[in-house]
């Protein structure tokens, strides 16, 4: 299997298949913002994409944490007046180098950086309409490559060489570097810079927040004067989406989405591979050069002229061997998986099974897997993994009825004849233990909640370094002590939450309620304040009826706990 392959297939497994509660904050799904990114095209407002870092991360542009090691370790001389702790802060580290240093350190990371899905995807949605405009911090020129490869190519700005006052001369649909590019003239680092830049660039982010709905993605606005700008003309006139990594509201941008609640929203658990992968497949926009190979590299061709003839006024069609090689190749009958990887990278699930069960009979008990190749199993596998989790949101969405049996009874199917496959495959029981996780929420059923654990259980004995699950593992063990009585599955839960706060250091309310229920009260403080400073505790009224938090209740420290909850 190709590196493409697996990368195609890591990002919709990341999107579709195994995080299913992103953040209690969240109030829209990626199918929500397809629909609102599609409405903004046909009402002619289409979004602007704001991108930062964490766009080009998976192309091989490292992080600002990651230059900080670089640079102590490539000009350990030109730091040496830096402090300890300035030694660690990605500004003073950048301030100490010269713009030529700063040019160096980073020029081979670009030189040498892949195009990652982030960028496809934002050069198709680019392509077809849904956004005219993105604006990065980033000094990369994958974006352009991106658009290059499909055949795209959009106008080019550089903020910091422009007047930004002619905004209204801009041409559609455009690159614009707010930073400055890789072999430009400047490129803007440090704090005091950009700071500055954001300064002049006033009215240009004003117009741009209160003219089109704006996605930003990569970006994380911490100590940066351009999220300053943001927070001082942002008045909630267009929607804003901010796809963040982290899966709930950072710290520092909590007062904005508490301000802007009802206009601005905060999607977080995403990375941005994910997120716009997502995206183009909502909208149907993956590129023909992924699909349709043959026929995008005769269009290509298609614009070259004839090949000049010295001394006379003709030209030879050299490429016309080509062409034909090419349309001779548009008509040749693809490979099962050729055509299944075209309909995994366009979101076609049940396109996949469809034609493996059509060629190989369906997949039950008996079924003898060693007819099949490993590479057709492995999209099937994937393929199923993904529509079962598109099922069970489907479900959610219409709302839990006696009819849903049926419905419930094919997702587990899907899994099952995922199991006959590739057995050895943990991430078939980590999706179909989440679903299992669920439901037996939603029923109160012990059987389901029991099933659930085996399937977690089963991704640890495949693959020990698997943690994620850990959460919804600890938490299964609290309900079932609850529903059973059985007190023994409350150590059991605290081993499992306590591996799940290595993860998730923020998100430690049920760790909380284990301690409490193994006597442990002040450990369970020092948790439920950690909830509270970093804004992850339960509403009041879900406090007030929680038996775990019965010990605490008519205490001032309680009180204080929960003033100012909603």
């Amino acid at each position: 299997m190709s590196t493409f392959q697996k990368k195609i297939y890591e990002h919709i497994s990341k999107e579709l298949g195994f995080d299913f509660g992103i953040s209690e904050h969240q109030t829209f799904n990626l199918k929500d913002i397809a629909e609102l990114v599609r409405q903004a095209k046909e009402s002619e407002t289409p979004y602007t994409i704001l991108t930062g870092a964490g766009c080009s991360q998976s192309a091989g542009i490292p992080l600002a944490g990651e230059l900080v090691k670089e640079m102590n370790q490539k000009f350990g001389v030109q730091l040496r007046n830096l402090s300890e702790k300035d030694r660690s802060n990605y500004n003073k580290c950048m301030n100490a180098l010269t713009h030529q240093e700063r040019r160096r350190l980073l020029q081979n990371h670009i030189k040498n950086a892949n195009i990652n899905w982030a960028h496809i995807g934002l050069a198709a949605l680019m392509d077809n309409g849904y956004t005219q405009r993105v604006l990065t911090f980033n000094f990369d020129n994958i974006l352009m490559r991106a658009c290059g490869l499909i055949g795209l190519y959009p106008s080019i700005y550089d903020f910091t060489n422009a007047d930004v006052n002619l905004q209204n001369l801009i041409i559609d649909p455009s690159i614009i570097y707010l930073h400055g590019q890789s072999y430009g003239f400047r490129q803007l680092n440090d704090e005091n810079e950009t700071k500055s830049h954001a300064n002049n660039m006033t009215n240009f982010i004003a117009q741009t927040l209160n003219t089109s709905p704006v996605i930003v993605a990569g970006y994380s606005g911490y100590n940066d004067g351009f999220f300053e700008q943001i927070d001082k003309h942002y008045c909630g006139e267009q929607r804003l989406f901010w796809i963040g990594y982290e899966k709930e509201i950072p710290e520092h941008l909590r007062d904005f989405f508490k301000k802007y609640k009802n206009h601005a929203h905060y999607i977080g658990g995403q990375d941005a591979d994910d997120f716009f992968v997502s995206l183009m497949q909502n909208l149907k926009c993956l590129p023909s050069f992924f699909t349709q190979h043959a026929q995008h590299t005769i269009k290509i061709l298609d614009e070259v002229i004839d090949f000049p003839v010295p001394n006379t006024d003709g030209g030879i069609n050299i490429l016309s061997d080509l062409r034909q090689q090419m349309n001779d190749f548009a008509v040749k009958v693809l490979s099962l998986s050729a055509i299944l990887n075209n309909f995994i990278m366009e979101g076609k699930n049940n396109e996949v099974v469809e034609h493996v069960e059509r060629k190989y009979g369906r997949i039950s008990d008996g079924f003898d897997n060693t007819t099949i190749d490993e590479e057709i199993k492995y999209i099937y596998v994937w393929a199923q993994i993904n529509a079962a989790k598109e099922d069970w949101m489907e479900i959610k969405k219409r709302g839990f009825y006696e009819d849903n049996d049926e419905a419930i009874e094919s997702i587990f199917k899907r899994f099952e004849s995922s199991e006959i496959l590739k057995p050895e495959m943990h991430e078939i029981y980590l999706g179909w233990g989440y679903i299992l996780s669920e439901l037996a929420y939603i029923t109160s059923d012990i059987d389901t909640y029991d099933k659930s654990i085996k399937k977690f259980s089963k991704v640890s004995e495949l693959d020990s370094s698997v943690l994620g699950h850990s959460q919804s593992w600890g938490t299964n063990l609290l309900m079932l002590a609850e529903l059973t009585g059985d007190t023994s599955y409350n150590s059991q839960a605290l081993e499992k939450l306590i591996v799940a706060e290595t993860l998730y250091p923020t998100n430690v309310y049920n760790l909380a309620c284990a301690y409490l229920r193994l006597g442990q009260t002040e450990e369970a403080k020092r948790k439920l304040i950690i909830c509270k400073e970093s804004n992850t505790l339960p509403p009041k009224e879900f406090l007030l009826n929680d038996q775990d938090m019965k010990i605490f209740y008519d205490t001032p420290w309680f009180e204080d706990l929960i003033v100012n909850l909603e």
